[in-house]
């Protein structure tokens, strides 16, 4: 009851800022956003894992040269306290032939559908890991971006003066796991300081576009954070118990992406280099020990798009490389290979005069053999309210998918947008 109590009042507080300054404004303004309730079946507990209710709401206003874009939202769950928070609050500033974006932003780059290569600027929100909205998966960050144009090609630069990491799962989150390294071994993660807000701990990052009418393409580098931390070393605290510190690390990456259309197929292709990133490699002794190791790291895509019948489909081969790889290489407690290989597939349909969707998205990993499976359908009561019903299902008992076996749930959601 107090939990709800103070979403009330947070929702309150909220709203009247938003209606206060949109009152004030000469400018021109428009209040739009997002209501959510959510709650899923978890089929391994029998219980109801996640209940949630989102507002997520967007101010815009806009001058001659200007505008402001301000997104607060307020989220309640099952086991958290009420969070209120602003994703995105930037300025604007529109000149002849260039753009200039000031204040916290989520930005997104690259060809990827459901997965992240050149998409390294925002740092990500996994604690939910990848289930919640596409939207709602990246982070805002304090970034200065500039765009310039000049005819078919874009170049632009930004600058993050302060990191920001992706936020993982608590530890009393469903979606948290234990890092299992050596049988009988308890391994504790302990917490990690971030970089200083220094000049020198900076990110930047810059690109270049190109848009044609057969062809697009861009490329990029920058010099980054690891988004999460990796083991830095292990103290043993008893005869099987251990802590494991962690820190973040610098690397640099340079990338790029190339989509074209042949006919009604959308061939698309995507792949980064990450350059002297930090991985922990592990030594399974009495007790375990931890060497930190740079390692040439690579990332590239191949995708397709395509329609069949008035269906839309999609499918993607995500490939990844460990240069100069050695057996106990870990990323995030688990361990990884030199090679490894996801593939994905998404189909949509609409029927019922498009008020009913089908939806389905699947992530495939060969080896092991594990997989996530999304099939969902959506149904338009209204013009901007829906309700959604799915499944989350885990496939496999290892790999990144096949670990959260035993968090298959089945969903509903109602969304009502005004």
């Amino acid at each position: 009851m107090q939990k709800r109590t103070t979403f009330k009042i947070l929702i309150i507080g909220i709203t009247m800022i938003l209606f206060t300054v949109t009152g004030l404004s000469a400018k021109d303004v428009d209040l739009r956003g997002m209501v959510r309730s959510y709650t899923g079946f978890r089929f391994s507990e029998q219980d109801i894992a996640v209940n949630e209710q989102t507002i997520d709401l967007t101010l815009e206003g806009w001058g001659d040269m200007t505008r402001l874009v301000i997104n607060p939202y307020a989220y309640v769950g099952t086991s958290s306290e009420p969070e209120l928070g602003i994703r995105e609050a930037y300025v604007d500033i529109f000149f002849d032939n260039a753009d200039l974006r000031v204040g916290k932003q989520a930005i997104i780059w690259g060809q990827a559908e459901g997965a992240f290569i050149t998409d390294i600027v925002s740092p990500r929100d996994m604690r939910s890991f990848i289930l919640a909205d596409f939207r709602e998966i990246r982070k805002g960050v304090p970034a200065v971006k500039a765009d310039y144009y000049a005819g078919s090609y874009t170049f632009e630069g930004i600058w993050i003066p302060r990191f920001v990491p992706t936020s993982m799962p608590g530890k009393d989150s469903m979606w948290m796991q234990d890092m299992d390294l050596k049988p009988g071994v308890t391994i504790t993660p302990q917490p990690v300081d971030q970089p200083a807000f220094d000049l020198k701990n900076s990110e930047i990052f810059g690109k270049m576009q190109y848009f044609g009418p057969r062809i697009s393409w861009e490329v990029m580098g920058g010099y980054a954070w690891t988004d999460t931390p990796y083991i830095s070393s292990l103290t043993p605290t008893g005869p099987s118990t251990v802590d494991a510190n962690q820190a973040y690390g610098r690397y640099k990456v340079v990338g790029g992406s190339l989509s074209t259309a042949i006919g009604p197929v959308v061939l698309r292709s995507e792949a980064a280099v990450y350059l002297d990133k930090p991985f922990s490699v592990i030594t399974l002794g009495s007790p375990p020990s931890i060497d930190v190791e740079n390692h040439h790291q690579v990332q590239a895509l191949a995708g397709l798009d395509w329609g069949l019948w008035g269906i839309e489909m999609s499918a993607q081969y995500i490939f990844s490389y460990i240069h100069d790889f050695k057996d106990g290489v870990i990323e995030q407690g688990k361990k990884l290979t030199e090679f490894d290989h996801t593939f994905t597939f998404r189909m949509a349909d609409t029927f019922l005069d498009d008020r009913l969707t089908a939806k389905v998205f699947v992530y495939f990993e060969a080896d092991p053999l594990n997989a996530l499976i999304r099939p969902s359908l959506t149904w338009s009561i209204e013009d901007g309210v829906l309700i959604e019903g799915g499944v989350e299902l885990f496939v496999g008992s290892e790999g990144t998918f096949g670990s959260y076996k035993d968090n298959s749930l089945a969903f509903v959601a109602l969304r009502w947008y005004f």
